[in-house]
């Protein structure tokens, strides 16, 4: 039988915060003649701050991304994930979206995918942190994974330092929930976040467009935090079923030979 390989993009984090045409003054970003504005910066940096206080959390998200077909048209993807994670080293995410049902998870020494659907799984050696398996996956494997920058910042990785502009554009309702809301400029995606106001200043929903395209296919999720959930032990062991087909994941062009 032919060896099958691993080679995906859950989601594409380099994608932009499309701002409005501005028709009122709190729809304009308040930096628009600086490059970074006081209150948005102020905003992003406690999000960051407070993510970093985060030792077990849940993060639950619906989102749609766009792909590209017939070379320039853009059709919508839509799907549910679910990330739990207990800092440093434990994490599993699972991954229900139009065309694929995955699970991962990681143990502190080695990251598993596993499909449902198709019956599959691969494992690869991992390093001893989650910001750092996020990390590595991408370089070897091309893999991007859901909501990977907002897991790094409650690592304690400044995520934030390559902004070129941030704008406070105002105050927004998610899911009934008072934001701020804020856009960020980066040199390859431009971002909006919206991020809780309060004692819990997690974000709620982001939007991303990657530049790199003309395009510009964004990235969108709306998100649920538990910060208190409780996680069994368990949820961090796979055990394939009996007649799972075990693959190899495989490794993007730069990085050398598969594993």
């Amino acid at each position: 039988m032919k060896r099958m390989i691993v080679m995906l993009s859950l989601c594409a984090v380099s994608v932009m915060a499309q701002t409005q045409t501005p028709t009122a003054k709190r729809n304009k970003p308040s930096g628009a003649d600086r490059a970074i504005d006081e209150q948005a910066a102020a905003a992003l940096h406690k999000m960051s701050a407070f993510l970093g206080t985060l030792k077990t959390f849940r993060i639950m998200s619906d989102s749609s991304r766009d792909e590209i077909v017939d070379t320039d048209m853009k059709i919508q993807k839509n799907a549910s994930n679910t990330v739990s994670v207990r800092l440093p080293d434990r994490l599993h995410a699972s991954v229900r979206s139009d065309d694929q049902d995955l699970q991962f998870i990681y143990d502190g020494q080695m990251l598993t995918l596993f499909s449902s659907k198709q019956n599959y799984y691969a494992t690869t050696p991992a390093p001893p942190t989650v910001s750092k398996t996020l990390d590595a996956i991408r370089v070897r494997h091309g893999i991007v994974f859901p909501l990977a920058d907002f897991i790094q910042m409650a690592t304690g990785e400044n995520l934030l330092q390559d902004m070129t502009s941030a704008g406070y554009i105002g105050t927004s309702r998610i899911d009934g929930t008072e934001c701020d809301h804020i856009a960020v400029r980066q040199p390859n995606v431009d971002w909006q976040v919206w991020i809780e106001k309060g004692q819990t200043p997690v974000p709620r929903k982001v939007v991303l467009t990657s530049k790199t395209k003309p395009t510009q296919p964004q990235y969108v999720a709306t998100l649920t935090w538990d910060l208190t959930p409780q996680i069994d032990n368990d949820l961090f062991t796979f055990t394939p079923p009996a007649d799972a087909v075990r693959i190899k994941f495989a490794r993007t062009k730069n990085t050398g030979s598969e594993q």
